[in-house]
């Protein structure tokens, strides 16, 4: 009898050490595929102070426009600094989120009136500025499915039983998807 006791606490013990490794792994793998996704958000972002700042001569009317994605663009750096820092924390990848959008409708209202622009004056640097910008969007895009399948994975092992019942002991919470 004492035997056995000490067997299945032996085997508790194996099993818990075992669960703790893989979320460790599982977590780390957030903070791989948020080094994938940190350059394009970033390079997203400062293709959009660029576009705001270039803007001016194109869209001398637009300065609120343009004011706004200067100031999404730059809100958008503070987000992934503060991600950077721990990418599977829940709260800063949660304000990422929110920064995100609104630099993506601040640059989409831009664009939109650039196109209105393009249509009357063809310009090489416009076109050159918004397809960098094009291509640092599908960055973006593929980094942030890796970046959210590894948050999904890392979410669903914590909440599967028994692991669940250790995760507050071991101290890991749900990661943040983007």
């Amino acid at each position: 009898m004492l035997i056995a006791a000490w067997l299945l606490l032996a085997l508790l013990v194996f099993w818990g050490l075992g669960a703790y490794h893989r979320l460790t792994r599982l977590r780390a793998g957030i903070g791989s595929a948020w080094q994938q996704l940190e350059p394009a958000l970033r390079t997203l972002a400062s293709a959009g102070q660029q576009l705001a700042e270039r803007g001016r001569g194109w869209l001398p009317a637009e300065g609120s426009a343009l004011d706004g994605l200067m100031q999404t663009s730059a809100d958008l750096l503070v987000a992934v600094q503060a991600v950077a820092a721990r990418p599977h924390a829940a709260e800063p990848v949660v304000q990422l989120a929110v920064a995100h959008a609104l630099h993506a409708a601040a640059l989409q209202r831009v664009r939109s009136l650039l196109a209105l622009v393009e249509h009357d004056e063809p310009d090489a640097e416009r076109r050159t500025l918004l397809v960098s910008l094009q291509g640092a969007e599908q960055q973006r895009d593929f980094a942030r499915q890796l970046f959210n399948q590894r948050v999904q994975g890392f979410n669903a092992a914590q909440a599967a039983w028994p692991t669940r019942a250790l995760t507050g002991l071991f101290g890991f919470h749900d990661a943040g998807m983007l």
